[in-house]
């Protein structure tokens, strides 16, 4: 199946208030990376995309989520393997990739556990968004994802 890529609008009072959500619960996220298992961690991040930036004369900013979540507390930073990027971005990142970052970076956090997806707030607003329920579903199956908590 092909990367699912979509277009956030940078005045979206939805996704403004799921990534609020995000930064207050990015403690428990951390905590549950420490304690770590066999669910999946997952951060999303945002990057500017320097040639697009350069030709529109304004910064063009994407999200990625990046799986494999680790905390490193001594630097008290996290890191996570970029495991599908858009095309073009493979000059400054590849599939398979570990990257570092502040806590403060994460755009959004999801753990899915068994099916089950905790945090993942821009990501439901983007699944409501969907037209049918079919288109959903799909999604849900794209992303490993059973329930929502």
């Amino acid at each position: 199946m092909e990367p699912i890529f979509r277009h956030i609008r940078k005045s979206d009072k939805e996704i403004d208030k799921a990534h609020r959500q995000c930064s207050d619960t990015i403690n428990r996220f951390i905590e549950m990376v420490k304690i770590g298992g066999e669910s999946t961690y997952m951060a999303k991040l945002s990057f500017r995309d320097p040639e697009k930036s350069e030709q529109e004369g304004m910064d063009h900013i994407f999200y990625l989520w990046l799986s494999d979540v680790l905390y490193h507390p001594d630097t008290n930073l996290l890191s996570g393997i970029f495991f599908e990027i858009p095309d073009g971005f493979e000059k400054w990142h590849q599939i398979g990739q570990r990257l570092g970052f502040d806590p403060e970076d994460v755009f959004d956090w999801m753990v899915i556990d068994k099916g089950h997806a905790k945090g993942a707030y821009t990501l439901r607003v983007s699944r409501e968004r969907l037209a049918t329920e079919q288109e959903r579903k799909d999604f849900d199956l794209y992303i490993g994802v059973a329930s929502y908590e």
